[in-house]
């Protein structure tokens, strides 16, 4: 979704356009109504949420390697308060 990866997001995800949609951070997307049942369980239906959960922080690393870092470090932080 950052440009970090030679992959075309587009082909996968759609960007949320809303003013609304993107509160938290910029690069949040939209779920596609599915048209069949099978289509609910898609990674790229799976994921979205999450990713729209993700702080700015997170989302807006400056490489792949800081990405994960900072993912483990909520993870982590989510286990402890959760214990």
């Amino acid at each position: 979704m950052t440009g970090k990866e030679q992959i075309n997001p587009g082909q996968f995800f759609t960007p949320a356009e809303t003013r609304y949609e993107l509160r938290g951070h910029d690069k949040k997307l939209t779920k596609a109504r599915p048209r069949l049942d099978i289509r609910k369980y898609f990674f790229s239906q799976r994921v979205v949420n999450r990713w729209n959960r993700l702080p700015a922080e997170v989302v807006n690393s400056k490489s792949v390697n800081a990405f994960k870092n900072a993912y483990n470090r909520l993870c982590c932080n989510d286990m402890d308060v959760q214990s």
